[in-house]
């Protein structure tokens, strides 16, 4: 994964703001969720037209994930993914009034989920993980969530409200590795922690291969459920076609600390993810380029 910042990245674009999913937040629930929906992809139709650095990132992307799609295809579907994430931000802000309905994708799933203890809860750019965290709430109780910070301040501080609001801890990534401390602690009580995990954050980096490409997650997940004593679990909700979500969860993976452990695990999660990908192609939402250009 590229460390360099796109030339207009998406976290610096008009349509992250925090003012404006405020504004969404005031307003969403006074009108049915389908008009919800349908107004927001108006919204990010327009921005694909008028926004083509990220669009051309999202197709750039798109291609080096599924480089069997014709020509024009990478095109297609990063429309296709704008229109889909603008739906799930309407679901999303809608949530408090109307909380989308979340089923565990098999009972394998409802059973991991269930298990006592701990867990460190991976989780990607993928499908609707602001609704995840509220399913995951209701799953594993008390929990923290370690995320990306938003360029935007006001951004950043409408995020956090939300989901302190549903009794979330939140945690900027790039802060992991120095509250490993107080994380192992609130794991070894039997509290879960989720984690983005698919971006890497200066040295916080493990190589992974993601869809038959080199890229890099965060390797503290993995460090973290080491020192805890937890396993790690990949997990991801996903938007179904009837506007209810799917929640999939992977295989458990246990990590002895060492290195070809944590790679280990970290793969596991890379490829539950890429096959998750695979399920739903227009839910991938890295709108900056992805792929690193080097070792």
């Amino acid at each position: 994964m590229a460390d360099r910042a796109p030339s207009i990245p998406w976290g610096g674009g008009p349509l992250n703001r925090g003012w404006l999913l405020a504004l969404g937040e005031a307003l969403a629930p006074a009108v049915p969720r389908q008009v919800a929906r349908a107004l927001a992809e108006a919204i990010a139709e327009a921005y694909a037209l008028h926004g083509p650095e990220v669009r051309r990132s999202l197709a750039s992307n798109l291609r080096g994930a599924f480089p069997d799609l014709p020509p024009g295809g990478p095109e297609e579907l990063a429309i296709r993914t704008l229109r889909a994430y603008a739906r799930g931000v309407a679901d999303y802000l809608r949530a408090p009034v109307d909380p989308p309905r979340v089923v565990p994708r098999s009972p394998a799933a409802t059973e991991r989920m269930a298990r006592q203890g701990g867990k460190v809860l991976v989780t990607a750019h993928l499908g609707n993980w602001e609704v995840g965290g509220a399913f995951l709430a209701a799953s594993v109780g008390p929990h923290w969530i370690l995320g990306f910070p938003e360029r935007d301040p006001d951004l950043e501080r409408f995020r956090s409200r939300r989901r302190e609001r549903q009794g979330h801890h939140y945690l900027p990534a790039d802060a992991v590795l120095r509250s490993l401390p107080a994380l192992r602690s609130s794991l070894e009580r039997g509290e879960s922690a989720v984690i983005l995990a698919d971006r890497a954050v200066g040295r916080d980096r493990a190589p992974v291969v993601f869809r038959g490409r080199p890229a890099h997650f965060l390797r503290s997940p993995a460090l973290l459920a080491a020192l805890a004593g937890v396993p790690l679990v990949p997990t991801a909700v996903m938007a179904e076609q009837d506007g209810t979500y799917s929640a999939w969860v992977g295989e458990p993976a246990r990590c002895g600390g060492d290195d070809g452990s944590v790679r280990a695990a970290l793969q596991g999660a890379a490829d539950f993810f890429g096959a998750v990908l695979e399920r739903y192609p227009d839910q991938w939402y890295n709108f900056y380029p992805y792929w690193q250009e080097g070792p």
